[in-house]
This record gives C-alpha cells, structure tokens and sequence, in this order.
C-alpha cells in the first residue's frame, strides 16, 4: 500500500473538541493543512476524542481517528486510554499501512508513537512544543522512559534551545537527530495594524496555575490601565473577583485564533508571567503584531525575548513587573523600539513558510522521492 499520510498523534485527553472550545483549532489545522500540501501528504489525526470527526467534515485530505464510544467514560482516563490504544493496534491498522512517520503534537504522545514503531515500522518523530524535564526534576523512571523514546525514535523536533541542548547532553542523543524550530505564526493574520488603542496591556493564554495568574492580577492591581485578559481556566474565579474591584479589568474567555490579532493591535503592550513555557504561540503572535512584551526570565519566554532589545525580562517579583508595565508604559519612544525589534525577530524566527520548508526536510528521510511543493 502507498505511505501517502502523516500521522499526527495527540496528546492523551486532548481532541479536536478541546482544541476548537480554546479557540486553537484553526490554526492548528490551518497549519497542518500547509504542511502536509507541502510535503505533498495526506493527514491523518489520532485524536483521544469521541466526536472530532465533524470538525474535518468539509475536508478530504483529513482523516481523524477517534475514540469509540464503547470505551466507558466512567472509568480511569489512563484505562480509556490503554484501551483505545490496543483496540487502534487492530482496528485501525489499515489507516497506518498508508502511514509515512508518525509525529506527536507533544512528547506524552510518544508512547503510542513507540507501539506503532514496533508493530507496524512506523519511523517516529517526536515533536515537542513543550518540555519540562530541563526545567523542574522528574523520577528515575521518566527519565529512564525518556532516555529510550529519544534513542528509538528517528527524529526530534523542539522548540527551545534551552530543551534542545538538555536531551543531546543529558541523554548523549547526536545533535543531529535534534532540530529546533520555532512555533509557526501566520504572519498574513499576525502583523502591526494601525488602529485605535483601547487597552494598556493585554494577557492572552490559560488561566491555569502554571500561568502564574494571581502574580499578574496582584502586580497590575492598583495601577491606572485599562487590561484585556483573554482565556479560561480553573483560575477565572480570580478574574472575576478583580473584576468586580477594578472596572478597567476587561476578560473575553474565549476568542478565535484568527481574530486574536485584532485585540493585541488594540494593545500598547504584552504581557507573559508564567512560571516556564515551551515555546507560547501568544507572545509569538504578540510579537508578531508589533507589541512590546514584558515576560519572565524563565526557560521557553527567554528563548524569544532578548532583554532590551525586543522585550523585557523580569523576574517572578511583583513589584518588578509593576516597574517595567509602568516604564514602559511611560516610554511611547522605547516601547515603539522594542515593539519593532519584536516583530522583526518574529518575522525572522516564526515564518510559517520557512519553518515548513525545513520541517519537510526532515520528512525526505522518510520520503527520499517527495518533492517540497512551494507554499
């Protein structure tokens, strides 16, 4: 049978449903989409969803394979899991005949990877948006789990160099089976657009604790600005509550991708206090739309901020993050400087052409008579 497909591999519990209710949806497939017609590829999505199907329904170059139904919701989400996993082996085997490699959207996709490796030779990319094993310490057992997914696979993609330096030191993997590309940006939609201001400082992201949520409503309390906080979460109850004790507080729980760039040009700056990141698509776009940034010294947000020059770094202090909203807010001539310099480094690192073209590169490994059709 002809490998004609990519297989992306989700990440357990997470689906296209997931995916379209945070608002992502359209530009993960979007970019799929350009992918793939690149690498002159069909995409085939296994998704830990039960109903993802009639997210593609208008789309033929899509396959999805999704969780039965018959799996009880009830129980264990690792037993639902296993059990989608060994019934795929069988029931989905002719869809990974046609398969060319698989690839994960993030490193905990990489078990399944392994399976279909073993059981069907399936060569398996391992890619990963987010990383945390350079950042904080994890048991014997994951890294023992790790030092074998990063050996048995064939290749891996990262978006930090910070994480890239880690696997090929730490686990002696060569360089050059690792390969740091920088998350994508449409930058037709993600660009500088004159139009009024009507916020001082826009947070666009989860409202989760990694987040670092109540060290960004505690450091912009008091302060004289209007803030937009786009995103939801198990914090909202503190946004709500800052709310209510701050009129100039305004929160959109959810907003689509391709209408995020309208609400960061209504922004005179960005802001990202997470606690670490891998590579956030929101400070890229952010920087792409011409904004000064303001985000932590921490792995993943240092990666593309380069302190002075297209952003501020501060530390996890809230009276240092108060300092640099307001100096920067009170400098229109350096926040025009830095806002500048981000989205030239964003137009360099984020090109969704570019980082395509080296992407399939990698794929001809697998392909050695696929042709790069020009996007």
């Amino acid at each position: 049978m002809k490998k004609d497909s990519m297989l992306l591999i989700m990440t357990p519990n997470i689906s296209l449903e997931i995916w379209n209710s945070n608002g992502q949806l359209s530009r993960e497939l979007s970019f799929y989409n350009e992918l793939c017609a690149a690498a002159r590829l069909k995409l085939i999505i296994y998704s830990y969803g039960r109903n993802d199907k009639i997210y593609v329904a208008d789309n033929d170059s899509i396959t999805v394979l999704q969780m039965p139904n018959w799996i009880p919701q009830n129980i264990p989400f690792r037993l639902q899991n296993l059990l989608y996993n060994i019934y795929s082996l069988i029931d989905f085997r002719n869809y990974f005949d046609r398969v060319a490699f698989a690839k994960t959207n993030q490193y905990r996709s990489s078990k399944f990877g392994v399976l279909l490796k073993i059981f069907f030779g399936i060569p398996l990319i391992i890619r990963m948006g987010f990383y945390h094993s350079h950042i904080k310490p994890v048991s014997y057992w994951k890294r023992l789990a790790e030092w074998f997914h990063f050996h048995f696979c064939d290749k891996i993609i990262v978006t930090s160099a910070e994480a890239a330096g880690y696997i090929s030191n730490t686990y002696s993997v060569n360089a050059d089976k690792i390969f740091y590309i920088c998350n994508s940006i449409n930058l037709d939609v993600f660009k500088p657009c004159e139009v009024q201001k009507k916020y001082d400082l826009i947070y666009v992201g989860r409202l989760e604790s990694i987040k670092n949520i109540e060290l960004l409503i505690h450091s912009i309390e008091g302060l004289d600005i209007n803030v937009l906080l786009i995103g939801d979460g198990l914090l909202k109850n503190l946004i709500t509550d800052a709310m209510n004790r701050n009129p100039q507080f305004y929160w959109l729980p959810k907003v689509d991708n391709f209408k995020l760039s309208n609400y960061y040009n209504q922004a005179r700056a960005f802001i990202i206090q997470s606690k670490y990141e891998g590579n956030p698509k929101s400070l890229l776009e952010a920087m792409a739309c011409g904004l000064p940034c303001i985000g932590t010294n921490v792995p993943g947000i240092r990666d593309c901020i380069k302190n002075n020059f297209n952003g501020i770094l501060v530390n996890k202090n809230e009276t240092e993050i108060r300092q640099a909203i307001i100096g920067l807010l009170d400098d229109e001539s350096r926040a025009q400087k830095l806002g500048l310099n981000a989205a030239n480094w964003a137009r360099t690192n984020c090109n969704m052409q570019s980082n395509i073209e080296r992407e399939v590169s990698i794929y001809k490994r697998f392909n050695p008579a696929q042709e790069l059709v020009k996007i």
